[in-house]
């Protein structure tokens, strides 16, 4: 019996919530009973909030203070559809004037999404915000099995951002209030496989959390060491903040067979959806509104149609940001899943919006072709592929010279990227964002 578990469910939880008015159970359970609900249901559900938070942005928040309250009685969706999407830059420009009027600067939390663009954007939340987050995350854990204090190990990079001081209060918090130990992305070795499978058999993590490529070097690791020699059994894998291949799902899913989750969310946007057992991509409708927006114009886009994510935050009375352009591409899905949940579906997103490369003649490519490409190559331990100038790109290879087939490479990239003169570059290896993620491909000018 895992004793530290059974210490954060049935004394820690219960003490926040009666001491501390913590609502994060409260909010998760609201959630599994909505997941089924008739579409029409949340629809209302979604109407209700939305008309609320718009309401609230006219009386309280500057930079909405000119919206139509008649039009928002009559139809909020309508009246969210005649606001312009905000873009970050814009936000940045004047964040202060997105902040509510109404809230008491003491309930403020300060926080800044990971910088893997290298700008972070700085934003306010309130507790209630924290707290309606955690809530989608826990509702989409739950559907492996995974509750509040299973053990778990989260291959991460964030903790870099910290001071040492602050590093080892957060360490002591993870083991002891939220039963996880966290494995530095930036430390992986393939030669240590053996010192991850004892401390896995050790340690007895129900389930392991990070980015997609870090655990898929950490599975990589294992595999070269011997996987028939870990002796457990993980409930499932699940990742955040990078792009899952699905060629990541399956070598995660052959080296440690179980599940492979992926979670999809941002610091300034919430929780926004959740992958099933089954494999839908389930949008955490209650919370949040979605749009799929045309790269160039910025007109919505029809189900099935690939383009900018914009984001309606519904739980965010602090600093609300109205179609917030969070920076990635998705697409938006018609029908339902297998597994019963009505929750609307969504295409694992592929990528930051960056991450669309302009070919001949303006034509929009996203990145991800690249890696199709490259993973056929294992003499390539890593690649980035970075778009200069319409005309111009890098193709960094990590490897030996020697041995990597470059020309080869730029041949088969060049046949998807017409017109664009590509420049091979090699290094000792990729270097990633200050929040630790991999970025394969990047866009330097705008659209």
């Amino acid at each position: 019996m895992d004793i530290l578990k059974f210490g954060i469910e049935h004394a820690l939880y219960p003490y926040m919530e009666k001491r501390k008015g913590n609502q994060i159970r409260f909010f998760t359970k609201q959630l599994q009973e909505s997941e089924k609900l008739p579409a029409e249901q949340l629809r209302a559900t979604q109407e209700k909030k939305l008309k609320e938070l718009l309401l609230h942005c006219a009386d309280n928040v500057p930079a909405y203070q000119d919206l139509d309250k008649a039009q928002i009685e009559a139809d909020p969706f309508a009246a969210l559809q005649s606001i312009p999407a905000l873009d970050k830059k814009t936000f940045r420009e004047d964040p202060d004037a997105y902040v509510a009027l109404n809230v008491p600067a003491a309930s403020l939390i300060p926080n800044k999404s990971g910088g893997s663009t290298g700008s972070p954007v700085h934003f306010f939340m309130d507790r209630q915000q924290v707290e309606q987050y955690e809530a989608a995350r826990w509702r989409g854990l739950s559907w492996y099995g995974i509750t509040n204090g299973s053990r778990s190990v989260m291959v991460w990079g964030s903790s870099i951002e910290l001071s040492p001081e602050a590093r080892k209060a957060h360490d002591r918090e993870d083991k002891w209030l939220k039963n996880r130990e966290v494995m530095s992305a930036y430390e992986l070795n393939e030669a240590d496989g053996q010192k991850y499978i004892d401390y896995l058999n050790s340690y007895k993590p129900e389930y392991l959390y990070g980015y997609s490529t870090a655990l898929t070097a950490f599975a990589k690791a294992i595999e070269k060491a011997g996987k028939e020699k870990l002796k457990i059994r993980l409930k499932a894998i699940v990742t955040t903040s990078e792009t899952l291949f699905p060629w990541q799902a399956e070598y995660l899913n052959k080296v440690f067979d179980c599940p492979i989750g992926n979670e999809y969310g941002a610091r300034d946007a919430g929780i926004l959806a959740y992958s099933c057992p089954c494999g839908g991509m389930h949008i955490t409708a209650e919370n949040a509104i979605l749009e799929v927006l045309d790269p160039k114009t910025l007109q919505p886009l029809p189900e099935g149609s690939d383009g900018i994510l914009a984001i309606t935050d519904l739980t965010n009375r602090v600093q609300p940001r109205l179609r917030y352009m969070v920076g990635d591409t998705g697409t938006l899905l018609p029908g339902k899943c297998s597994c019963g949940r009505t929750l609307p579906l969504m295409k694992a997103p592929e990528g930051r919006e960056d991450a669309l490369l302009v070919a001949e003649g303006g034509r929009l490519v996203h990145g991800n072709f690249a890696n199709q490409i490259i993973r056929d190559y294992p003499q390539v331990s890593g690649f980035q592929l970075i778009q200069h100038t319409p005309d111009t790109a890098t193709l960094k290879l990590a490897g030996d010279p020697a041995v990597i087939p470059a020309d080869a490479i730029v041949s088969l990239i060049s046949a998807n990227l017409p017109g664009v003169s590509i420049q091979t570059e090699f290094v000792d290896a990729i270097a990633p964002a200050p929040s630790g993620k991999i970025r394969y491909s990047i866009r330097e000018f705008d659209l």
